[in-house]
């Protein structure tokens, strides 16, 4: 069966999800239409790449992604499809595929349908469509090479420190930065650390391994389940606590005993 999964800012009081959900039915009739999320804040990039980032690897091979986020066309960006890992993802070339992925792409294609107002069912269903009903992509879009690269929001490495970004904070007030644990164990060594989210009034010099380990700690650190350094508070909101948006720094500085 083939998927389709909906990533979009649509919230669920418009006609764009069922206007999208009723050409891809119409069209295959067959294909399951899962909806990750439809609730990513307006324009937010960072957040829907990071709802793709979660649930990428969990869709089966062949699954095609549209992220309906910051889609409108202007001078600088054009509609993409992005063939990453057996999967396409479409978007518009807002730098969502660099902020998803430190990766290559196996392949990148553009699509030359520029007059339309509502990109998510005029180009990105249509041409999902077309992939799911196995039609040569090379014969409706062309591939490039050259793609928009949000370089800022990549951690930055240093030889005693990382600085990253917040780039979620989910329902429970959880930040989560860009930081990995990969760059933190290479990064540290064998030296002890100091993280500073946003301000030093509430440094954290310990990775905890779950969020009810230490009962008597306001705030934590600890890599979650993607891999990533994430802050939260045991039953309260991280994000209120110490005033942290999306995009806000974090540092974290080693230091030789």
């Amino acid at each position: 069966m083939p998927f389709i999964a909906l990533i979009t800012d649509w919230q669920q009081n418009d006609y764009y999800l069922g206007a999208v959900k009723g050409y891809i039915y119409s069209v295959l009739p067959e294909t399951k239409v899962i909806d990750v999320c439809n609730t990513i804040s307006v324009y937010n990039v960072l957040q829907a790449a990071f709802v793709l980032k979660s649930c990428f690897s969990d869709f089966a091979e062949g699954t095609v992604f549209i992220i309906g986020v910051n889609s409108v066309l202007n001078r600088k960006n054009g509609y993409l499809c992005f063939k990453y890992k057996n999967r396409f993802i479409f978007t518009a070339d807002n730098g969502l595929f660099s902020i998803f992925t430190d990766d290559k792409p196996e392949a990148v294609y553009s699509f030359n349908d520029k007059n339309t107002t509502f990109p998510e069912k005029d180009i990105f269903a249509k041409y999902a469509c077309k992939i799911l009903n196995n039609e040569i992509i090379s014969e409706f879009s062309s591939e490039i090479e050259n793609y928009k690269i949000d370089k800022n929001l990549f951690a930055t490495i240093e030889k005693f420190s990382i600085t990253g970004h917040i780039i979620y904070i989910d329902n429970y007030g959880n930040a989560i930065t860009n930081v990995t644990k990969e760059q933190f164990d290479k990064t540290k060594q064998n030296r002890k650390f100091k993280i500073i989210p946003g301000n030093e009034n509430y440094p954290i010099s310990k990775i905890s391994n779950s969020y009810v380990e230490d009962d008597d700690i306001e705030l934590i650190a600890l890599f979650n389940s993607l891999g990533l350094l994430e802050l939260a508070v045991v039953n309260n909101s991280a994000a209120q606590l110490i005033k942290l948006e999306v995009k806000s720094n974090i540092i974290i500085e080693f230091y030789d005993t």
